[in-house]
């Protein structure tokens, strides 16, 4: 055999996946993603790592800062978002990356985003799959209506998996919207919208439930799937690769059930055996 096929066969097999940190969260969730992960795909090494940008010099920080910032969705109505941040919008970047400040009340467009955090990693090996946690909400531009709509994970080379998108991006049930309105009208207090949040219990995550980050691996696993063979979904509500719109049908495939359907267990066992790149051979 060649150097040239030795060198093309090695690149068809997945080797390491980096699961990255969020900015401002903890690790020890995304270490039990790795864990599960590790189960599956016994042949492949995997590691949790800090946010991407700690090691950076004050300067490519400031400038990966700017770039977040022209990275926002201000119109979601537009497929582009193409301004100059302002000064205060980078300043705020700033501190998010060097953990001085929390993510929150933004959303980011999140192709924009991977590209960023791709010129930060610098990878360019399918031996090695990244995935980036982030505490920012992201969206992406959908042509069946014309708007960004947020989501929990974005697929690429990075993958971008949103934490605070787990619970914003899938809907919440129909009936709760309506009672809130109701509510919101005649002028609710906060109190009685944490019972309504009561009245719903287990129908939707909300921020701070620990399901979350049982929620991380199912996420997890659709990214490394993705990176194997660009198919990280499955139609079943009752497979972990369920790509799922509704909080309701999150909490079935990534909790209730938690586990894969019949069809995609045998591709994730063959995977496990011998996890090859298989949309290389397309």
């Amino acid at each position: 055999m060649s150097r040239t096929s030795i060198s093309k066969a090695r690149s068809r097999v997945l080797r390491r996946v980096r699961i990255h940190s969020a900015e401002n969260s903890d690790s020890p969730s995304l270490q039990e993603a790795a864990s599960y992960l590790s189960v599956l795909f016994p042949r492949v090494e995997f590691a949790v790592t800090g946010a991407p940008f700690r090691s950076l010099s004050r300067a490519n920080r400031r400038s990966i800062a700017s770039s977040f910032a022209s990275a926002r969705v201000k119109n979601p109505d537009e497929r582009s978002q193409s301004y100059e941040p302002l000064y205060g919008e980078v300043e705020y970047e700033l501190r998010v990356i060097e953990g001085d400040a929390r993510a929150g009340g933004v959303v980011y467009d999140g192709r924009r985003l991977a590209q960023i955090l791709q010129s930060v990693l610098g990878h360019a090996s399918l031996e090695e799959c990244h995935i980036v946690a982030t505490d920012r909400l992201v969206s992406t531009f959908s042509d069946d209506d014309l708007r960004h709509h947020l989501r929990t994970v974005v697929f690429g080379f990075p993958s971008v998996i949103s934490i605070p998108g787990i619970v914003e991006a899938p809907a919440r049930p129909r009936e709760y919207w309506v009672k809130r309105k109701v509510l919101e009208a005649s002028g609710t207090s906060q109190i009685e919208l944490e019972r309504l949040k009561a009245e719903f219990k287990g129908r939707f995550l909300d921020f701070e439930d620990p399901l979350i980050f049982e929620v991380l691996k199912g996420l997890a696993l659709q990214c490394v799937m993705y990176h194997l063979t660009l198919e990280p979904f499955c139609d079943n509500k009752d497979c972990r690769l369920f790509n799922a719109h509704w909080q309701e049908d999150l909490i079935r495939s990534q909790i209730d059930k938690g586990s894969l359907c019949n069809r995609h267990t045998k591709l994730v066992r063959s995977l496990g055996r011998s996890p090859t790149i298989r949309w290389m051979d397309r």
